[in-house]
Parts: structure tokens; C-alpha cells; sequence
């Protein structure tokens, strides 16, 4: 029994991460209609820079998280201005863009290798400590807030999608581009805006969720992977759906470590994943094209 509570306490813990992961995916082909798959790369990215900042400069852990979250950011920008804002103009660009963003995700991969190496880095620990619960559950005090900020971070972009001028102007754009444009939205900015949020966030999961499982340059592929499975059965381009499917994915992955062992976590998401879709094709929270945000 406590190594079932303690499953699902680390499963919402996980899942509050891999929501952050997961909004990035979703806000791009939210707003974009495209999947990133070099978002992976920047998870990455994030997790090598909090490590930089914190690891190697000495400065304070809360300081590297908002240090990567800038710097992946700029990346996400630099990607949206030298590939994608290119290719979308040409005939063809959902699938060109799918291939290019895989393509840059391995080159930024093997630029991390040849820079970083393959060992493992460890990430410094934004709080040390845990807390003891009944049962004999133990929680540490670094998932503790890891989840208490990716809370607040999912509560803020929340406001910042319904209540702003940027986030209402994204929300737009993601129901219809061309009415958007007419009624002067700048499309192209607003483009930039979501790349760097959703860069971001892919930035600062991978600070957090290192500082559990270290950081190294193939890191990033696993967390692809998991958030493609959390936006496609959350319904692609839904940001309630992936909040919900990413603490639902958390929750599996655990309590399925626990029982079987971790190496069945992934062969029963995919097979949870398919199970959904047979019965829900456009995802268990899929939302019709334009509410999608």
C-alpha cells in the first residue's frame, strides 16, 4: 500500500514537469500547426544550461532556472526566425518543417556531445531535504517545489492565454490565422511569442527534471517522446487536454515502474495511447478545431 501512495505522490509530481514539457508541443501546434521536434534539443539545452549557471558558475539554483528558461527561449526565437518562419512560406511546409526540427534536434544533440560529452551531469538541487509522510512515504523537498512551480507556471499561462492582449492574439491565430491577420494581429510576432514561451518551458522542465535523472546530451529524446504521447492523447493543440493527459501519463508511469518494473512504462503508454485513440481519435480531451486554446 505505501509503495502504491508513494507511486502516485511522484506520479503528480512527475506529471506537473512533464505538463510544462508537453505546453510547449502544444502551444506551437496550437498556434502554428506544426510539431517541433527539436523541442526535445531544447529540453536538453535547458538542463545543460541550469547546470552551467548553478553547477559550474556557483550561482544560485532559482537563478539557473530562469537563466535557462531565457536562453532556451532565444533559442526557440532563433529557430522561429532561421527555419520555420522560411519554410512556412513554401508548399509542402508541415512535413518540411517535421523533417527540418528533427534534423536540427540531432545536429544540437551531437553539438552537445562533442562540448559536453556523454557523461552524466548532475544538476544542483534547487532545496535539499524531504519530508516524511505517514506510511513511510517520503517526498523530497526539490520535487516539492519543482511541482509547486510548475503549478504556478501552468496557473500563469492560463491567465496569460485568456486575459492578455499576447495571449487573446495567440488564441486567435489559433483559430483562424487569416481572420486574425485582417483584424491586424501581427502574425509574425505573435509566431515569435509562442516559440519563445514554449521554448522556455521545454528549458525549465529540463532544468527540473535533471536535477532527478542528471543531464546529458540524448536526454532530450525520451522526454520527446513522452511529450508527443501527453499532447496527442491530451487532443493536439489542447491545453486543458494536455495539463490532464500529462498528470494522467505521470501517474501510469509510476504506478507501472512500481509494479512491473521500468522498463514496461513506455510498451503500456503506447498501448494506454492506442486504446485511447481507437475510441477518441482526436484524443480523450479533444476539443473541436477552433477552441483548441
Amino acid at each position: 500500500m505505501a509503495g502504491i501512495l508513494q507511486s502516485i505522490i511522484s506520479g503528480l509530481i512527475v506529471g506537473s514537469i512533464y505538463a510544462a514539457m508537453a505546453m510547449g508541443l502544444t502551444l506551437i501546434y496550437g498556434g502554428l500547426r506544426l510539431l517541433n521536434l527539436a523541442q526535445g534539443a531544447l529540453f536538453m539545452i535547458g538542463g545543460y544550461a541550469g547546470w552551467l549557471v548553478s553547477g559550474q558558475v556557483g550561482l544560485p539554483p532559482l537563478i539557473g532556472m530562469l537563466a535557462a528558461f531565457a536562453i532556451v527561449a532565444i533559442f526557440g526565437m532563433a529557430i522561429q526566425l532561421l527555419v520555420i518562419r522560411r519554410l512556412i512560406r513554401m508548399p509542402g511546409w508541415e512535413i518540411n518543417t517535421i523533417v527540418a526540427t528533427l534534423g536540427l534536434g540531432i545536429l544540437l544533440e551531437n553539438v552537445a556531445l562533442a562540448i559536453f560529452g556523454p557523461q552524466n551531469k548532475n544538476q544542483p538541487l534547487l532545496v535539499n531535504g524531504d519530508v516524511r509522510l505517514p506510511y513511510g512515504i517520503t517526498v523530497t523537498n526539490m520535487a516539492i517545489a519543482s511541482a509547486a512551480i510548475t503549478i504556478v507556471l501552468l496557473a500563469a499561462m492560463g491567465l496569460f492565454l485568456r486575459q492578455s492582449r499576447h495571449g487573446m492574439a495567440i488564441r486567435a491565430i489559433s483559430q483562424h490565422m487569416t481572420a486574425a491577420r485582417l483584424m491586424g494581429i501581427n502574425v509574425e510576432r505573435t509566431y515569435l511569442l509562442i516559440m519563445a514561451i514554449s521554448a522556455g518551458l521545454a528549458g525549465l522542465a529540463g532544468v527540473m527534471l535533471s536535477a532527478f535523472y542528471y543531464v546529458y546530451p540524448s536526454v532530450g529524446e525520451t522526454y520527446l517522446l513522452k511529450g508527443l504521447i501527453i499532447t496527442i492523447f491530451g487532443g493536439l493543440g489542447s491545453v486543458k487536454g494536455t495539463i490532464y493527459a500529462a498528470y494522467i501519463i505521470g501517474m501510469v508511469e509510476e504506478l507501472v515502474s512500481y509494479i512491473w518494473g521500468a522498463s514496461w512504462s513506455l510498451p503500456v503508454l503506447f498501448l494506454l495511447i492506442i486504446a485511447v485513440l481507437v475510441v477518441r481519435p482526436a484524443g480523450l480531451f479533444g476539443v473541436p478545431e477552433e477552441a483548441r486554446l
